[in-house]
């Protein structure tokens, strides 16, 4: 296959655990969701499909927060509600900056309990599970590496979910060039790469925040996954699939109105809360326009009855 950047593999089909089974919804909480939905559509725009981009080679049928709910998702349990970052590898002062703001976004994103690790180091990698690629050559890490040998080990009882963080590239399989991330929902385990967030073709064109957006987005979704949330297509979406960089840097960092119900029901927060504390992490990295998107969003929620 060609250099397929495949953003949202998944290790395996979306599976349910037997101890994280979704309750039956409440018919009332159910239904403020849907209005608060249908209330936030005018801030996102309709999926347009461009030359190259995800959809234009996965056929993908989407899912509604109805569907969502039906599926019995994993979910956050009493027992195991905490999210972990796990950085693995060398970082530079950047990257290092990016995984810490990503970790203080994910706990405003999905109003659950994070943690962000000390470094550790890659360890010793079976000479199966890495390939030499690239010009310079490079190692590249074998998902699987992450995803059965390294971070189930590691998985806290009390975890959500466990995400590495690393600055090797990486790929699922060897018909693949390279993935930017992936997720075992079974395991609750995912990793994802920084090495080419900072893509040196689009240097030039590539704001100093670029690797803290790319970052931010990458997490967000993979989580996502890791809860059993499937590809998003009806909106220009945080879930949605992306084939390649400059469709990562369209989407927004925000789910789309089917995805932020889902997200609502699954993690019981309120939709205005969340946005609130949003708006504030951007206000506090100075960026008024997501800042303020973010508290009109919270009106406009607040306001459904």
């Amino acid at each position: 296959m060609a250099a397929a950047a495949l953003l949202a593999s998944c290790a395996k089909q979306d599976t349910q655990p037997d101890n994280a089974v979704a309750e039956p919804p409440a018919d009332a909480r159910t239904e403020q969701l849907k209005r608060q939905r249908d209330a936030v559509t005018g801030f996102f725009k309709p999926m347009k499909v461009l030359d190259g981009d995800w959809l234009q080679t996965q056929s993908e049928p989407g899912e509604t927060f109805e569907q969502y709910i039906a599926s019995g998702p994993t979910l956050p349990t009493d027992q195991r509600r905490t999210i972990y970052i796990q950085p693995i590898g060398n970082f530079t002062g950047e990257q290092r900056k990016a995984i810490r703001l990503t970790a203080e976004y994910m706990r405003a994103f999905y109003s659950l309990p994070v943690k962000l690790l000390a470094d550790r180091g890659l360890g010793k990698v079976p000479a199966d599970l890495k390939r030499k690629a690239g010009y310079p050559s490079r190692d590249q890490i074998r998902t699987q590496y992450f995803l059965d040998d390294v971070l189930p080990k590691m998985l806290k009882d009390d975890a959500a979910a466990l995400i590495a963080f690393t600055n090797y590239d990486l790929y699922p399989g060897d018909t693949w060039s390279f993935v930017f991330g992936q997720a075992s929902l079974e395991k609750r385990v995912g990793v994802w790469s920084l090495y080419r967030m900072d893509d040196i073709i689009l240097e030039a064109d590539n704001p100093k925040d670029r690797l803290l957006f790319r970052t931010l987005k990458i997490a967000m979704h993979e989580t996502g996954h890791m809860f059993s949330m499937r590809h998003c297509t009806k909106y220009e979406c945080l879930m949605s699939g992306t084939n390649h960089l400059l469709e990562t840097d369209r989407r927004p960092v925000d789910n789309c109105p089917e995805c932020m119900a889902k997200l609502a029901w699954a993690m019981n927060y309120e939709p205005a809360e969340r946005y609130e504390k949003l708006a504030a992490f951007w206000e506090r990295q100075r960026n008024g326009d997501l800042a303020g998107e973010f508290r009109r969003k919270a009106e406009v929620v607040r306001a459904v009855k």
